[in-house]
């Protein structure tokens, strides 16, 4: 299974995404709710939609399969919109994490990704995916540009030689909900969430499923990452519990590590519960959908655990086609259970 960050992009998860997401909200660290919307519009070059539908899908093919799942829970126009939103974010990834890219070559396509952002936001599309989200805005109001930004913020953030977060909270936390938390923020208006008095309800277990997400995936990825140079898991806690940087940078798998993975994990379900407390206020199709990728999430956290929070030796931390099905039942089994 390939490398999913969601965020790093949406549970889009599918995003969905990943989880259950977002529109125009304040920011986790505490902002104005709402954001720029399209003003004049500029007329956009026409564009096919097949090609661009089929290139999205195999995006999330090779990089988030789980959201590509839940995603064929949602109406076609929500799923189109979702992937729009799914194909911007990727690539946004993608400048960041490319390996043969010095620093200053990803901040500059960076500053690039913005103007760009700018550009599909007044209507004027650079290409065909960019005119997927151009169009996608236009069709929802409440659809707002500053998730857009708080994510790009954190994108500056990896755009550097050796990342290092300093502590859970505020720093993961903000980061969490800089790459995967504004996602959930964009999904709300797709979703159905377009009340004010509707974001509010929703923008907490949206930011928290996000979160939950982006933690789960460093988890899951500290042995791609350490590849990029960067060390996601909190230097604080490493260094109360004893986990040697070095260590981790070699895949020594100690006792103190295991704990420090342990930790994590258990935030993670922690913020996995908050979102699932908040996902039946949704509307609509919106709360089988959270469910589903709550429980898929969930399944990465008991295959961590299977193998004694030990992500170092062997393979990325995936789950089967089969468990996929078994936590969508389950998922839409409680879904059934609270109507």
């Amino acid at each position: 299974e390939a490398r999913s960050e969601l965020h790093r992009t949406m549970p889009l998860s599918g995003l969905l995404v990943l989880l259950a997401v977002r529109a125009c909200a304040a920011s986790v660290r505490g902002g104005v709710p709402g954001g720029e919307r399209v003003g004049a519009r500029v007329a956009a070059p026409s564009y096919s939609t097949q090609d661009t539908h089929s290139a999205v899908e195999r995006m999330m093919k090779e990089y988030d399969p789980a959201l590509l799942w839940a995603s064929r829970l949602l109406p076609l126009q929500t799923a189109q919109d979702a992937g729009a939103l799914y194909a911007w974010c990727r690539r946004l990834d993608q400048i960041v994490d490319t390996p043969d890219s010095d620093d200053a070559k990803k901040r500059a396509a960076l500053d690039e990704w913005k103007v760009r952002l700018d550009m599909l936001w007044k209507g004027a599309p650079t290409d065909a995916l960019d005119a997927a989200l151009s169009s996608t805005v236009s069709r929802h109001p409440t659809l707002h540009k500053a998730p857009f930004e708080d994510m790009l913020a954190g994108m500056r953030a990896d755009a550097v030689a050796q990342r290092r977060i300093c502590s859970f909270n505020p720093d993961l936390i903000e980061y969490g909900y800089q790459v995967a938390g504004t996602v959930g923020l964009m999904l709300l208006p797709l979703l159905g969430v377009t009340t004010e008095l509707e974001q509010a309800k929703a923008r907490i277990p949206a930011v928290a499923l996000g979160t939950a997400i982006q933690i789960i995936n460093i988890i899951r990825d500290v042995k791609a990452d350490v590849a990029l140079g960067r060390v996601y898991l909190p230097q604080d806690e490493m260094s109360r519990l004893g986990v040697r940087e070095e260590d981790v940078m070699a895949g020594v798998c100690t006792p103190a590590y295991r704990r420090l993975i342990r930790r994590q994990a258990r935030r993670a379900a922690v913020l996995l519960r908050s979102a699932e407390a908040g996902a039946h206020q949704l509307p609509h199709h919106s709360p089988a959908l959270a469910l589903v990728i709550i429980e898929m999430y969930r399944e990465y956290l008991l295959e961590l655990e299977y193998r004694g929070y030990d992500n170092l030796s062997g393979g990325r931390i995936s789950i089967s086609a089969g468990r996929k099905i078994i936590a969508t039942v389950r998922a839409l089994k409680k879904h059934v259970q609270a109507l």
